[in-house]
């Protein structure tokens, strides 16, 4: 009965309420280790992806370590090749920069070896001052030249004894040193500018040239070159300018270059127009002219050809002809400032128009045909051919077996025209400008230009002009010109000249005049 009872106590409510009390802890105890589980789940996966990435980490990184390593390996190789390659490089114009006189006098080839030795010795003080004990690097000399050109010059002016000594000295000057060469560029024009100009593009960008000696300061064609480095400081501190004569201007104001000269090597003075030539004597069966120049005397004369007869005036310039006013450049090559006045025909001449009545459709160009003008109406004493060898319109330069430049004849001067020319420029005080009147208009200083352009003369106008401009010698030593002046008017045109001694171009007085070659303007030779 007790058992009972204490039976009938129990609530069946509160069981149920128990029972699911337990139901509910232990879902949520199942819940907690179904959480529990997927986060451990979750955690293993994230540290087997973390520790894959660290493998490949951990691979990259050696694989990335091994390439640094080989790539300083190869640095370093490279370095040292550089190092074992370096170089530097002289790049000498020696149309004008020239080797000192007493070098050039040497015997044999012995000056040319010692240029070499004294050059080798200069530029490594030079090098050795910019980079001490790093800059031991062998040094390459290219020196471009016209030789035969310049062998001529030099032998001309009493440098050398003969032309072929040049050569020797070439020869000496190389074989003092492996790496020194003189290179001969030919005669044309502008040909080792050309040269230097492009071995200067090549070696300015080129690592294992560390440093560039540029010797052409005397040339203001190079600055257009040089002008693209002004700003790069860098380059422009592994190129020296090395001046003889004096540099231009322009060079001057190149900023960032490095600057230097060696005067016990190159002169530093420009060479004489004229000096010990003594002009060769041509035999009558080396000349096409028949009979030898003389003084004024006078010659028998065949028909139809008229004697010359030309009145001189005063041989003193005229006052103020072309000349520039103060801090203006002077005329250029073959135009003179202040021209000496030429022959002026009074009478009947012996004229290209006279000589065509036996001679029909002469080629001015012919240099027997010049010949035949050069012997005061005595006629050549064997047939000469007057074809025409070439357009009428091409230009050519002359020159004897010497190389020497020899003028083409001008038509005879009008007086009248000369005579306007003169009136002209009295009356607006302005000189004519040479370069527009006889270069078809052209100017290179444009507006800026000092002297008179417009109004264009005649033709006349044009020949009178041009007997001024050709008072003086052209300065260029290899001018290609061919409108330009080299040889003295009155000892070609008449056999001799009535001022010896103060004619600027007394140092062709003499001169063979027999043409041998001629050059056109785009650099092309002919043998006559």
């Amino acid at each position: 009965m007790v058992g009972l009872g204490a039976m009938s106590d129990f609530n069946s409510t509160d069981f149920v309420a128990q029972m699911r009390g337990f139901q509910a802890s232990d879902d949520a105890r199942q819940k907690l280790f179904a959480d529990m589980l997927e986060r451990y789940t979750a955690l293993l996966e994230g540290y087997e992806t973390l520790n894959n990435d660290y493998a490949s980490e951990r691979e990259i990184r050696r694989s990335y370590q091994q390439s640094v390593n080989q790539m300083q390996r190869e640095v370093a190789e490279t370095r040292r090749e550089l190092e074992n390659h370096s170089f530097v490089l002289a790049l000498i114009d020696g149309d004008g920069v020239i080797f000192q006189d007493a070098l050039l006098r040497a015997a044999g080839s012995d000056g040319g070896s010692e240029a070499a030795s004294r050059l080798q010795y200069a530029l490594r003080d030079h090098i050795m001052s910019l980079y001490g004990n790093s800059g031991n690097w062998p040094i390459m000399v290219q020196v471009y030249l016209s030789l035969d050109k310049l062998a001529h010059k030099l032998a001309s002016v009493g440098l050398i004894d003969k032309p072929s000594d040049l050569r020797t000295f070439a020869q000496g000057f190389c074989l003092n040193q492996s790496l020194f060469s003189i290179v001969d560029v030919g005669h044309g024009k502008e040909r080792a500018d050309h040269k230097i100009k492009e071995m200067l593009r090549t070696f300015s960008d080129n690592p294992t040239c560390r440093h560039i000696i540029f010797g052409g300061c005397h040339d203001a064609g190079y600055l257009l070159n040089l002008d693209q480095y002004k700003h790069h400081a860098a380059k422009a501190a592994r190129i020296t300018l090395l001046e003889s004569t004096p540099a231009w201007r322009g060079f001057a104001e190149l900023p960032n270059f490095r600057r230097t000269r060696f005067d016990n090597v190159f002169r530093n003075t420009e060479l004489p127009e004229y000096g010990g030539y003594v002009p060769r004597t041509i035999a009558p069966a080396q000349s096409n002219i028949s009979a030898p120049m003389q003084p004024p005397v006078s010659a028998p004369v065949s028909a139809p050809v008229q004697p010359i007869t030309r009145t001189m005036t005063d041989p003193t310039p005229p006052p103020g002809f072309n000349n520039p006013p103060p801090g203006f450049p002077s005329a250029p090559p073959g135009f003179s400032n202040s021209p000496r006045d030429t022959p002026t025909i009074s009478s009947p001449a012996t004229t290209v128009s006279s000589l065509a009545a036996t001679n029909p459709t002469p080629d001015p160009s012919d240099s027997s045909w010049a010949a035949v003008g050069q012997t005061n109406g005595v006629p050549p004493s064997k047939n000469v051919s007057i074809a025409p060898k070439t357009k009428p319109n091409k230009k050519w330069a002359y020159y004897n077996k010497e190389e020497q430049r020899l003028d083409e004849p001008l038509s005879p001067k009008d007086k009248a025209a000369y005579e306007a020319i003169e009136q002209r420029m009295k009356r607006t005080g302005k000189n004519l400008c040479n370069h527009w009147h006889l270069n078809n208009g052209k100017c290179t200083n444009g507006a800026n230009c000092h002297f008179q352009h417009e109004p264009p003369l005649s033709n006349a106008g044009k020949i009178a002009l041009r007997y001024k401009t050709r008072s003086l010698a052209c300065k260029d030593r290899y001018c290609q010109n061919v409108n330009c002046c080299h040889q003295c008017s009155f000892e070609r045109d008449q056999g001799w000249c009535p001022f010896p001694d103060t004619c600027n171009l007394r140092h062709t007085h003499g001169m063979d005049k027999v043409k041998a070659t001629r050059w056109d303007e785009d650099g092309n030779c002919e043998e006559l």
